[in-house]
């Protein structure tokens, strides 16, 4: 009975999670609406508790970016280079050098940097094609999100009632394995049509020579291979407890 009362629990957070996500995304479409409306901007943060900040909100359009960046071979600490990164991986025990100049050390050294984050926008209050599809995309994850945690809920609340193979489970395992793995091929399709480079945002810099800033040509890079496996495993196992189904049926006709 324990069991059943943890699946039970685990129900009710799938639920709430789902819930919540929801109400995220239906939060997100009601302020990309008053942006491209031009009746407000597109930075927003909201407090759910007024006057405190326990349940802060904040949604902003962006784009994933990278950085590429070459780490100096000697660092001057009266003249640093700017052309390169000034960046030493150093024992804390062993040897120094005077000032001005640091050497790296001879086990290990750093030679380039790869750095990830986000380049956040903002525009004009009204249309705009590029950051309509930054909303709307959002909006989508968010509620393909939702619809999978709410399958979880029910395929946890049919296990909670002493019916772990069932039609149902299998079809709630299905139905979550196929979204993941549809999503994980759908989502970079659709951004070939609605990313930055899709709407003719080329990317103008001017920076340090060796120092290169560059948008990512999709979000979130391409499939990820990690979730298509999860969502296979879903598949996998969904055919197991559907075994367990038709073993299940074979031993009542038998009694």
């Amino acid at each position: 009975m324990r069991q059943n009362r943890s699946f039970m629990t685990a129900s009710w957070i799938a639920l709430a999670a789902a819930a919540i996500t929801t109400l995220g995304a239906l939060l997100i479409a009601a302020l990309g609406v008053a942006g491209l409306a031009g009746w407000s901007d597109h930075s927003h943060r909201i407090s759910l508790v007024p006057g405190t900040h326990l349940v802060d909100l904040s949604y902003q359009p962006s784009w994933e970016v990278r950085a590429y960046t070459e780490v100096c071979p000697r660092i001057d600490l009266r003249h640093p280079r700017r052309d390169c990164e000034n960046v030493i991986l150093r024992d804390a025990d062993g040897p120094r050098e005077d000032p001005p100049f640091l050497l790296p050390d001879d086990d290990i050294r750093a030679v380039s940097a790869h750095l990830e984050g986000r380049l956040f926008f903002d525009a004009d209050p009204g249309w705009n094609p590029l950051i309509a599809s930054l909303y709307a995309m959002t909006v989508l994850s968010l509620l393909v999100l939702a619809f999978m945690l709410s399958q979880l809920w029910l395929l946890l609340r049919a296990v909670s009632r002493d019916a772990p193979f069932t039609d149902q489970v299998v079809r709630r395992l299905r139905v979550i394995g196929v979204t993941l793995i549809a999503w994980e091929l759908l989502e970079p399709f659709l951004w070939l049509f609605l990313s930055p480079k899709a709407w003719d945002y080329g990317f103008v810099r001017a920076g340090a020579q060796g120092v290169g800033l560059e948008l990512g040509s999709m979000e979130p890079g391409g499939p990820q291979l990690t979730r298509m496996a999860f969502g296979a495993l879903l598949l996998l196992l969904a055919q197991v407890f559907r075994r367990g189904v038709r073993l299940e049926d074979d031993q009542r006709l038998t009694v």
